[in-house]
């Protein structure tokens, strides 16, 4: 009976373990070239507007994003709700995810490009 109780605290330890360890990355570049200071969440990512931004293992399924262009001319685009995450079963899964900005009717847009699983190398 211990030896279940145990094997159950571990199994439900490593399960959990496993599930806090989610984290995804994204990338945001310019189709035009246009350089950009990315703001996710209220931080600040690129202090110098660079036209291709990538942020390394954000452990939130969506983020709310401002994007401030090095031209001020250019109106910031703003997402509250931007998914990273893989919508529906598969968001238990690391992913990289990329969106693009571009031009279309007269303003800047950011559009969704790809999503794929995160490579992961595991460390024994």
């Amino acid at each position: 009976m211990k030896k279940l109780f145990l094997l159950t605290v571990l199994l439900s330890l490593f399960i959990s373990y496993s599930q806090a360890q989610i984290s995804h990355d994204l990338e945001i570049f310019s189709e035009d070239g246009l350089k950009f200071t990315l703001i996710v969440n209220g931080k600040v990512i690129n202090e110098t507007p660079q036209s291709n931004v990538k942020i390394m293992n954000i452990e939130n399924d969506n983020v709310q994003i401002v994007i401030k262009f090095e031209d001020t001319s250019i109106p910031s685009i703003k997402k509250k709700y931007l998914q990273i995450a893989d919508p529906g079963n598969n968001s238990k899964y690391p992913v990289s995810t990329v969106y693009k900005i571009f031009f279309k009717k007269g303003n800047y847009k950011l559009k969704f490009v790809s999503r794929s699983k995160k490579k992961i190398q595991y460390i024994y």
